[in-house]
């Protein structure tokens, strides 16, 4: 099962690319990609045994995620539904409230995730805030992948993933694909 986006030149998601002056850099952070901003993952390949939160009513609050395991080593998915409810690319995705507070992001990376996967554009809110959180998991030696494909009817039956990645990539985005 795929779940990575699996975009045709069609996609309407391409006119914004398509009107980026850097190109290269733009199409890193298209689709799902992990952002490295700071460091690179030190393998192209992961197998992980996943952590699944139902983000669907909204992001996780501090109480929530305090009561999270130790993720040391996994891949912590957030399933917000954003991706199945609006379509990639289009404003209300990128409206949507998938921002992790700076509190439960702490706790998060206390937990020791490898990898944050999101079914939408990230965890910080676009800009300055975006990248801040990314570099903030990086320090933290975990990595942010970004608008993953997630249906509601297969979300708690994830419970490994696998994640490949472009990390010769020229952009700080790097494209991956996850099964």
């Amino acid at each position: 099962m795929n779940l990575h986006i699996e975009l045709d030149s069609d996609h309407p998601a391409y006119e914004w690319l398509e009107t980026q002056a850097d190109k290269i850099g733009a199409k890193g952070h298209f689709g799902t990609h992990i952002d490295c901003y700071t460091l690179i993952p030190d393998r192209s390949s992961y197998q992980l045994s996943t952590f699944i939160v139902d983000c669907r009513k909204g992001m996780p609050t501090i109480g929530e995620v305090l009561s999270l395991p130790v993720l040391e080593g996994k891949a912590l998915i957030l399933h917000t539904g954003n991706m199945y409810k609006n379509d990639y690319g289009q404003t209300l995705y990128f409206e949507a409230d998938t921002v992790l507070s700076d509190d439960v992001l702490t706790v998060i990376l206390s937990k020791k995730p490898r990898f944050i996967l999101i079914d939408s554009y990230g965890i910080g809110t676009h800009g300055k805030d975006h990248i801040a959180k990314d570099k903030r998991c990086e320090s933290s030696g975990c990595f942010v992948i970004e608008n993953i494909c997630i249906h509601p009817d297969v979300a708690d039956r994830i419970g490994e993933v696998r994640i490949e990645f472009d990390l010769e990539y020229p952009s700080t985005g790097k494209p991956c694909k996850i099964y």
